[in-house]
């Protein structure tokens, strides 16, 4: 014998308050779900098409890395198809997380050209990480006339011999103020290096040539009027104490001095 239950307003709204959560799960795995899909058959360009941008950086967005470099893209490697600009975490080099996400990064090979502090760099250039860049200095496809590259040569030793072999394993942008008014990156302690395994070597190097001498730039006016306040706080936070000690020493080395030469 069936059994009839009308379909009421009731019915429904008890229906859906005690069913919802199921609901919700299902609408949350179908969207993952389509995620995933897309995401694995989207079309992709292969590495030699493409250059992504890799910033260590607590202030520089990828908004501003892409807007930095879109007109490079378009005037220096207008064949390239993609080109990404991806902001890594720089929570400090203690922070796990941080140190995690940009070695999983390099050691996947993502990424062709990446901007790091100065402690990272010389972490994974010493690693191996990065190509050497002197062939390109010298030939002049990197332009660094007039640049402190110092801090750029790492050591590292032969896998067969253990001989130590320094190398110029990136370019430095602590000069290159362009790099803070145009990506919005304190570029004071930053380095430029190339992925080893970039795989579109012909491309990434001009590109990161053009990204160097966009770089280049004055100090912004801002910066040196935040730097000599600190010098001034610097030189008033010194004690009249400490004042009237260097003046005892200057006055003791003058008497020493007078001395020296009363006896010669």
């Amino acid at each position: 014998m069936a059994i009839s239950t009308p379909i009421t307003k009731d019915r429904l709204k008890n229906h859906f308050i005690y069913h919802a959560w199921k609901y919700l799960l299902v609408a949350v795995f179908g969207v993952f779900g389509w995620s995933l899909i897309y995401q694995t058959t989207a079309y992709r360009s292969p590495e030699n098409m493409r250059v992504d941008v890799y910033v260590k950086s607590s202030s520089a967005t990828s908004e501003n890395i892409l807007s930095y470099v879109d007109e490079i893209w378009k005037n220096v490697t207008p064949e390239v198809e993609t080109v990404t600009g991806v902001e890594l975490l720089n929570t400090g080099s203690d922070d796990y997380y941080s140190t995690m996400q940009l070695t999983t990064y390099i050691y996947a090979g993502e990424g062709d050209i990446y901007i790091l502090p100065t402690e990272d760099f010389k972490s994974f250039a010493s690693a191996g990480a990065f190509l050497p860049l002197e062939e390109y200095v010298q030939s002049g496809e990197i332009d660094v006339s007039g640049l402190d590259i110092t801090s750029g040569y790492v050591a590292i030793a032969d896998e067969d011999s253990g001989v130590y072999e320094t190398k110029l394993y990136g370019i430095p942008l602590y000069e290159l103020y362009g790099f803070m008014d145009g990506m919005n990156l304190d570029n004071r302690d930053c380095v430029l290096a190339v992925l080893v395994t970039n795989g579109n070597t012909e491309n990434v190097i001009p590109f990161a040539n053009a990204m160097l001498q966009k770089g280049r730039g004055d100090k912004p006016d801002w910066l040196i009027e935040s730097e000599n306040a600190e010098e001034d706080a610097q030189g008033e936070s010194e004690s009249p104490e400490d004042a009237s000690d260097s003046e005892d020493d200057l006055q003791d080395d003058l008497s020493d001095s007078e001395g020296a030469d009363t006896e010669s």
